[in-house]
């Protein structure tokens, strides 16, 4: 962010910037190395000094090289539009009536205000795009799926988009490419998700299987059809997820042997996930994750319109799935890709 805002606009919500607020915990500390730390994953080596102590209140206060933040101090941050790494085009509409707008969320592009990204995340780029402040989603992708994603155009309106997937009435077809050749018998995986206490990613989840009746667990997926190329080095899946926990298709298809290729978190070797985080640089494991998003792709949705009850199936633009992965070129994919198009 240029240096030049005006000062009138830098401690207030505008078309240029957004300020955060949040209250410091922890043991009192300098200010200026704490921000360095938390933002470490921002956008460049030296972000801090590009902003402090500019673009940082601290109580309301202005702040030096000298400021301490103690237990309960408010931190005040001004983050610029121009700062973000992307920017968002116009979205691809799949379907708008008077409730909703639903629109093909791109891949590593974050559905709400995540990191470094507030203005390019997509509920607040459509906001923006179809001036409506109530445009909300009412549902979530990951960062690096891409689909369809709804939009409800008025909050008040939001619980009956909620009721479809309380109630599962809300069909979602996935395709995905894993390592390893997937086995024909295989068509249900279930059980709790549940955090993994083993795991040196403090984030990370597991499955508990449980064999039991759909209704006594947690998550579901059902395997509606999958190819296989000459060889047993990927296969390529139909996937419908049954329950919507959090990354539950990729938590499933990890558990059974066969991570989606180039999922960072899910990899069998962790220590992918965290020179990852430590680095961010796909060249240093482009040989174990083979693509620099993981190749998961919300296909298509289909559901009974809260208001209308019409029939609503919308898809994923033709060709999105194939050029995403195109990236990851050897026979194996290819003999995939074409049994699966036959």
């Amino acid at each position: 962010m240029p240096n030049h805002v005006p000062e009138s606009e830098l401690f207030r919500n505008t078309s240029a910037g957004h300020v955060f607020h949040f209250t410091y915990e922890g043991e009192a500390r300098l200010l200026k190395p704490y921000l360095g730390q938390r933002y470490r994953y921002w956008l460049k080596p030296g972000w801090i000094e590009h902003v402090y102590p500019h673009r940082v209140r601290l109580n309301h206060d202005t702040v030096t090289d000298e400021t301490w933040a103690r237990p309960g101090d408010l931190i005040s941050y001004h983050h610029s539009r121009h700062d973000e790494p992307i920017r968002l085009e116009a979205p691809t509409v799949l379907h708008e009536d008077q409730w909703m707008v639903v629109i093909y969320k791109p891949d590593c592009v974050p559905v709400t205000p995540s990191g470094p990204y507030y203005f390019a995340s997509l509920a607040i780029h459509n906001r923006e795009v179809f001036a409506n402040p109530e445009l909300t989603p009412i549902h979530r992708l990951d960062l690096e799926t891409d689909g369809p994603l709804v939009f409800a155009k008025r909050k008040a309106e939001i619980k009956h988009f909620h009721q479809l997937f309380q109630r599962r009435s809300i069909r979602k077809v996935y395709r995905a490419l894993v390592h390893g050749w997937f086995p024909d018998d295989l068509s249900r995986i279930a059980g709790r998700i549940v955090p993994d206490p083993g795991s040196r990613i403090t984030t990370k989840l597991r499955l508990e299987p449980d064999a039991a009746c759909e209704h006594s667990v947690t998550s579901i997926t059902r395997v509606v059809r999958h190819a296989a190329g000459a060889d047993d080095r990927y296969s390529e899946l139909e996937l419908e997820p049954l329950t919507g926990k959090t990354n539950q298709i990729r938590i499933h298809l990890a558990h059974q042997g066969h991570a989606i290729v180039g999922d960072k978190k899910y990899h069998p070797d962790e220590g992918v996930f965290l020179d990852w985080i430590a680095h961010k640089d796909f060249s240093r494991l482009r040989d174990q994750l083979r693509l620099p998003r993981h190749a998961l792709h919300c296909h298509s949705l289909t559901f009974d319109h809260p208001f209308t009850g019409e029939t609503i199936h919308v898809e994923a633009p033709p060709g999105s799935w194939r050029g995403q992965i195109a990236a990851l070129v050897d026979s194996a994919l290819e003999s995939v890709l074409e049994s699966a198009a036959g």
